[in-house]
């Protein structure tokens, strides 16, 4: 008799597992555990009346690598290859990234220019915030939540609180 595995949460990470399990050369039943009335988790699309597409969550894969090539097998053995939206590097989308905080929608930056300046809605270059992340010692709470990492690692901007 085959193992019961319980997977918690029907987010991205808990169907992919569940996707990764059933496929197994001996695979256990699973149950999924679901609180919501939808799976997904964070990702979620909502469109516009005038059409455009606002992300809730990972608004993308990116197909390189072995790790892409598995996520899009993945994607096309669940029948789900229409629903991705195929859009090449030299596209304005590719470039042109938002960040809804705190009320008002921002512009991510796209060259250089955003990691030696401030662009809203952060007050500090990017660089700075990278050079931070890797000079900041390891956190010592063994059970560090992702908003005390993101706290710790980036202050208050990390995790969307402002300055």
């Amino acid at each position: 008799m085959a193992p019961t595995v319980a997977v918690v949460g029907g987010g991205i990470s808990g169907l992919a597992a569940c996707y990764h399990l059933v496929r197994a050369p001996r695979p256990p039943k699973v149950v999924l555990l679901e609180a919501s009335g939808r799976f997904g988790g964070w990702l979620q699309s909502t469109q516009t009346p005038e059409g455009a597409v606002f992300e809730h969550g990972p608004r993308g894969v990116r197909p390189h690598g072995a790790v892409g090539a598995e996520t899009l097998h993945m994607v096309s053995e669940l029948g789900l290859g229409r629903d991705v939206l195929p859009v090449p590097g030299d596209h304005p989308a590719s470039r042109n990234r938002f960040l809804f905080c705190g009320g008002a929608l921002h512009r991510l930056p796209s060259g250089l220019g955003g990691l030696v300046r401030a662009v809203p809605p952060f007050s500090r270059a990017l660089l700075w915030a990278g050079l931070r992340d890797l000079l900041t010692p390891a956190g010592t709470d063994p059970d560090e939540s992702a908003h005390g990492f993101a706290r710790r690692r980036f202050g208050p901007e990390g995790t969307g609180t402002p300055p």
